[in-house]
């Protein structure tokens, strides 16, 4: 698999880590679901919509419209199975995907997915519309999703990861037409602001972000669990790839540099 269709030569040894980070980031965007309010996006969606997809798998284009967020997680389940490449050209409206994740963005979300790393937030997503943020860190299974603080649940603050798919689902499926902001620039890195949603039950950004009492320890946020038909797909596959099983429990804050530091897990 590579990134959006960008070209990468890789040795023996560099693919296999590739692959096995994927296997990681797979396992990850199983247990853990994006919730809406109180309820899982594909639960709630409006009757009658569906998400555009405009891809690629091996050089073989693809037109689908997906009613369900599930159908996009089982087509990329099934490319890391059979080790295929996935490139994506359109989701949602003509020029929606590009624009909220432009070659740029990818590349800055990539140089990003470093081990043990503690960066500031790389993106700002926004409902202009509504309330609804999120806050972007990284990249993950070769750029079809990434990390996000966000506040779309009913529970507080979540940091999770999240499949792009389902980020550009949110106009069409629920009418929450997420916006990039082009003006932001974060300085501070993303343990302050995850500290900073455990202390005070919400997203908070620079400047106030700088006038809290940090003290360096990061409170794990709860994570929705996924729901039980992604279960059993994962556990599933589990059965059949020992690799994947070994990986159940494990979550995104073991990839940062403060996991040592963080309180609740």
């Amino acid at each position: 698999m590579q990134e959006h269709g960008q070209p990468i030569q890789n040795s023996d040894s560099q693919s296999h880590e590739r692959i096995e980070q994927a296997r990681i980031d797979l396992a990850l965007l199983f247990m853990t679901d994006m919730h809406v309010g109180s309820e899982r996006l594909y639960k709630i969606k409006r009757k009658g919509t569906a998400l555009n997809l405009q891809f690629d798998v091996d050089g073989d284009m693809r037109w689908r419209s997906y009613k369900s967020a599930l159908s996009w997680r089982i087509t990329m389940l099934l490319t890391l199975t059979e080790n295929r490449t996935v490139t994506v050209h359109e989701m949602d409206q003509p020029g929606r995907y590009r624009q909220m994740f432009p070659n740029t963005l990818l590349r800055r979300l990539q140089w990003h997915a470093r081990p043990k790393a503690d960066f500031p937030p790389v993106a700002r997503f926004h409902d202009p519309h509504g309330k609804a943020v999120l806050l972007v860190t990284r990249s993950r299974f070769c750029g079809h999703a990434v990390d996000a603080l966000h506040n779309l649940t009913d529970g507080g603050p979540v940091f999770q990861p999240l499949w792009i798919s389902d980020i550009t689902a949110l106009r069409p499926m629920l009418g929450v037409g997420l916006v990039r902001d082009h003006a932001f620039s974060a300085t501070m890195p993303v343990s302050a602001y995850l500290e900073a949603a455990g202390m005070s039950g919400r997203i908070v950004e620079e400047p106030k972000l700088a006038s809290l009492p940090l003290t360096g320890k990061v409170t794990r946020l709860p994570v929705p669990p996924s729901s039980q038909s992604v279960a059993a797909i994962f556990r599933q596959e589990c059965h059949h790839n020992p690799t994947l099983a070994k990986l159940q429990g494990r979550s995104i804050y073991e990839d940062y540099a403060f996991s040592r530091g963080t309180d609740g897990g």
